[in-house]
C-alpha cells in the first residue's frame, strides 16, 4: 500500500502541519481503518463458514455409514471379507425340497476340496498362525484347511448320514465321524454368539424372523481366496483303491500356478490325513 500508516507517521514527523495535511493524514487512517475491519470480518465469515463445512461433512460421513455398515466394518482377518450380501431369516432353499431326488443331489455334490491352501510362511507369520506340514511344491508354504468349508463338509457328513439312517441303508460315515462333526458345529454357534432377536408369529409352523435380513459375507469371495492360495488339491472319487496314494491329491495344480508337479517327490511326513474327504460323491 502506497500510504501506509508508516509513511503517515513519517510525514507527521518530517512535515509541515497544515490543515489539508492532517485532512488527508485523517482520511488515509480512516480508510486503513475500514479495510481492517473489513479484512476480520472476512476472516470470521471464513472461519464460519470452514466450520460449517466440516460439520456437513461429517453429519455426510456418519450417516454413509450408517447406511452401508460394510464401509465402517473391519475385514476378517484372513481373507479380508466383509459383510456385503443381505438375505432373509427365513427361505426355504432346495436343500430342503421336497423333491428328495433334488435335495439328495444339490447335498452329496457339495465340493470342499477348495478348502485345502497352501499359505507362505511369511503370510502365517504375518498373521499369527502357526507352521502346518509343508506342501509338496513348495517348501516354504504349509497346508490349511479353511474353517468355513470344514464346517461345510461337517454339515453334509451329517445330512449323508441321516439320508442313509431314514432310508435303511449302512452307514457310510463312521459314527465317530458325526459326533465329531455335530460338536465343530455346536461350538462354532456358541462361538458366534448370534445375538439376533427373531420375531415370532402366530403360525402352525415353527418360524420367526419373517421380513427380517441379515448381513452376510461373500462365499464367493472366500472361495477367489482359496483359488488364490491352491493347495492343487482333489480328491479322488474312490479314494480306498490300493493304487491311491495322497500325494496324487495334489497334482491338480491349475495352469498359471507356478508349481512344478513331479512325481519323484518323498514327503518326510504322512501328508494330510482326515478333512476333507467329500468330494463329489455317485453313491446317492
Amino acid at each position: 500500500m502506497a500510504n501506509s500508516i508508516d509513511s503517515i507517521e513519517q510525514r507527521g514527523l518530517l512535515g509541515g502541519d497544515s490543515e489539508e495535511s492532517r485532512h488527508n493524514e485523517k482520511s488515509l487512517l480512516q480508510s486503513f481503518t475500514r479495510s481492517h475491519a473489513n479484512s476480520r470480518t472476512q476472516k470470521a465469515a471464513l472461519f464460519v463458514l470452514s466450520v460449517s463445512i466440516a460439520f456437513n461433512v461429517l453429519l455426510a460421513t456418519l450417516y454413509l455409514r450408517a447406511l452401508s455398515p460394510s464401509q465402517s466394518e473391519a475385514p476378517s482377518k484372513y481373507a479380508e471379507l466383509k459383510h456385503v450380501r443381505e438375505e432373509p431369516y427365513v427361505i426355504v432353499t432346495p436343500y430342503a425340497s421336497d423333491n428328495e431326488t433334488l435335495q439328495d443331489q444339490l447335498w452329496y455334490n457339495i465340493n470342499v476340496d477348495s478348502a485345502v491352501v497352501a499359505l507362505s510362511d511369511d503370510w502365517v507369520a504375518q498373521h499369527e498362525l502357526r507352521k502346518a506340514q509343508r506342501f509338496p511344491w513348495d517348501q516354504s508354504k504349509g497346508i490349511y484347511i479353511l474353517h468355513g468349508f470344514h464346517n461345510l463338509h461337517c454339515l453334509k457328513i451329517v445330512y449323508i448320514s441321516m439320508s442313509e439312517y431314514r432310508r435303511g441303508k449302512p452307514q457310510t460315515r463312521s459314527w465317530h465321524h458325526v459326533s465329531h462333526c455335530l460338536d465343530a458345529l455346536r461350538r462354532q454357534i456358541i462361538c458366534d454368539a448370534d445375538d439376533t432377536p427373531r420375531a415370532t408369529d402366530r403360525r402352525v409352523e415353527v418360524v420367526s424372523g419373517l421380513h427380517q435380513h441379515r448381513q452376510c459375507r461373500s462365499w464367493e469371495q472366500l472361495e477367489d481366496f482359496a483359488k488364490r492360495h491352491t493347495a492343487c488339491y482333489k480328491r479322488p472319487e474312490n479314494p480306498d483303491e490300493a493304487s491311491a496314494s495322497k500325494l496324487d491329491r495334489f497334482k491338480h495344480c491349475p495352469p498359471d500356478s507356478g508349481y512344478v508337479v513331479t512325481d519323484d517327490y518323498v514327503p518326510t511326513e504322512e501328508l494330510l490325513e482326515g478333512l476333507p474327504e467329500e468330494s463329489l460323491q455317485d453313491h446317492v
